[in-house]
């Protein structure tokens, strides 16, 4: 797994700019960054594809200025391998962390199979109305990002061949999610999320493994995702290992 530490990054900010270029909500790409502008109730303003460049002095200044003309905060994500330098440079301009997660990739040797559903469980790809609704649903009230999820954008990236969107029901009901986005060369596993009345209970890993038993390992590409601290013990016992850090920022200084 040579180099998949730059795969995960990749992966990741490809995934952005898939979404942002398939939605029509691509904003601007800098040499040091890359912007998705806010929608309200949508989407939000994420920064992504940060280098340090960015605290050289012109850059430094242009990003500056984008965010006292209102026209940058919000959140920001930033990888491990920049992050010494970067993060005193982002708090000056008001960005503070406040949540990070780990980058992990699929060991290519280990033995996936297929989970045993019980009858009450079902695993679909979200095409119908409803399915797209309680989806939405899911990931809006668990998840930290996106406040919001239109279900127009949702249905445009379901139309797109590089996305794949999964809902496991319990008893005919929504329960969790995940989103799978193909790169050239890597598939990523996002917006994995599970109802709070439905959370430790195997759905997420239900849901995970009966996708790699069926698609991930048919090829030879790495299957990455992105781990909360709890997350990243349960992805462990499918096969997952740990290889870099990243970090989300809010904008809080509001007097810049």
């Amino acid at each position: 797994m040579d180099n998949i530490e730059v795969e995960i990054r990749n992966n990741l900010y490809e995934f952005y700019d898939c979404v942002a270029q398939n939605c029509g909500i691509y904003s601007e790409k800098q040499d040091c960054w890359s912007v998705i502008r806010n929608i309200p109730k949508v989407w939000p303003r994420i920064i992504y594809r940060i280098n340090t460049e960015i605290v050289e002095q012109k850059p430094s200044i242009i990003f500056a200025e984008k965010v006292k003309s209102g026209s940058y905060p919000e959140l920001l994500i930033t990888g491990d391998e920049s992050i010494q330098q970067i993060d005193p440079f982002l708090r000056a301009q008001g960005f503070y962390p406040f949540s990070a997660w780990k980058g992990m990739a699929l060991s290519n040797s280990f033995d996936i199979v297929s989970p045993r559903l019980p009858e009450t469980v079902q695993i679909v790809r979200c095409e119908s109305s409803d399915d797209i609704e309680q989806w939405i649903q899911i990931v809006t009230s668990e998840l930290i990002t996106p406040v919001q999820f239109d279900k127009l954008l949702l249905e445009s990236l379901i139309d797109q061949s590089v996305f794949g969107v999964y809902l496991i029901k319990y008893n005919g009901k929504g329960v969790s999610t995940m989103l799978v986005f193909n790169s050239a060369t890597s598939t990523g596993l996002y917006f994995i999320a599970t109802q709070k009345s439905a959370q430790r209970q195997g759905f997420a890993r239900m849901l995970v493994q009966q996708f790699l038993a069926q698609n991930g390992l048919l090829s030879k590409m790495p299957v990455i995702l992105h781990a909360t601290k709890t997350g990243e013990a349960l992805y462990s016992k499918l096969g997952f290992l740990p290889f870099n850090q990243f970090f989300l920022y809010r904008f809080l200084n509001a007097n810049l």
